[in-house]
């Protein structure tokens, strides 16, 4: 999540490593996903993301002209019919523990019940167009070819408008434990408003990552997938919203806040009051949660808060176009 320096909102980022500057986004002929392939130095991403170095990587201070958004004119979202993917429970027990969780907690709290959010919750790993390393947060979500990750779009690309590099999703982090792998990104995309006029503009803040297989098995093949939803909304509902923010446990553990709907603002859709940092850019944030078995359904990721409350982009028919580019990549 991004912190802004605007009206007090903050927008988390991402980071400290090193690698040559990425080339700066080129300006996209017309409206549509934006395909990045990755530079990834390290096929099998161990080389280069040891557990010191993905224990040292940290956020990013928010990069010059991130904040014009949040007062400049409005970005226009399109509407669109409700679409919906069911999750896809992976190997294992079906069912968490169980435990007794508060039904309304701004403050976050350790997620400590298992379930299918226990595995499909995960960080994901870059190098900035700084040359310094980040960590963000992501998660799996079924697909069709079983590899696709959202995540946040400011984690692709930074405020000068360069990509990031050596991008890895880890499902399962715990303090730079790996258990089911790191599953190197092949490719990324974001919506071509996203980045425009020199400046991010926070309605449009989700990324898709497509990522190559472990062991011969898919992301979904291996820990399972969360479900998504495009063109829905959450008003009269309770949320969840789960990341690996450096304020909770220093970023070892997952971490959720979860609540009813407050009003938006800064043009995001989804508001809840919740005290993530940085790091849990990107986490998902769902609708229909089930408690029992660690399922739901993703409907937008972690971008922005501010003291109080934490914002998420709308998943309307800019990120279904986006997510099914990814799923045809």
């Amino acid at each position: 999540m991004r912190t802004l320096a605007v009206a007090g909102l903050t927008t988390l980022l991402l980071g400290s490593g090193a690698v040559a500057a990425p080339a700066a986004l080129a300006a996209p002929e017309k409206d549509g996903p934006v395909e990045h392939r990755i530079a990834t130095t390290y096929a099998a991403g161990d080389g280069y993301w040891t557990p010191e170095r993905m224990r040292a990587a940290r956020p990013l201070t928010a990069p010059a002209g991130s904040a014009k958004p949040a007062t400049g004119r409005a970005t226009t979202l399109a509407a669109g019919d409700p679409v919906e993917i069911a999750p896809a429970p992976g190997p294992g027990p079906k069912r968490a523990k169980g435990l007794p969780l508060a039904p309304m907690a701004a403050a976050q709290q350790t997620w400590k019940s298992g379930g299918l959010i226990a595995k499909t919750a995960g960080k994901v790993f870059g190098t900035g167009g700084n040359g310094k390393d980040f960590v963000a947060s992501g998660t799996v979500v079924n697909s069709t070819d079983g590899d696709v990750i959202v995540t946040v779009a400011h984690a692709m690309i930074d405020g000068d408008g360069r990509w990031s590099t050596n991008l890895v999703f880890v499902p399962a982090y715990k303090d730079g434990a790996a258990p089911y792998g790191k599953f190197t990104a092949r490719t990324m995309y974001i919506w071509s408003g996203y980045y425009k006029d020199n400046a991010h503009q926070p309605p449009l803040d989700f990324g898709m990552l497509v990522v190559n297989k472990v062991k011969s098995k898919t992301p979904v093949q291996t820990v399972g997938g969360q479900g998504l939803r495009f063109n829905v909304t959450t008003e009269g509902t309770s949320n969840h919203l789960f990341g690996y923010p450096s304020n909770g446990n220093g970023g070892k553990t997952l971490q959720y806040c979860s609540g009813e709907s407050v009003d938006p603002s800064y043009g995001m859709k989804y508001a809840m009051l919740c005290d993530m940092g940085g790091g849990s850019s990107g986490g998902p944030w769902f609708q229909e949660f089930n408690r029992t078995t660690g399922t739901g359904y993703v409907i937008s990721a972690h971008a922005l808060r501010n003291t109080t409350t934490s914002y998420g982009a709308y998943f309307g028919p800019e990120a279904l176009a986006t997510f099914r580019a990814a799923v045809a990549a």
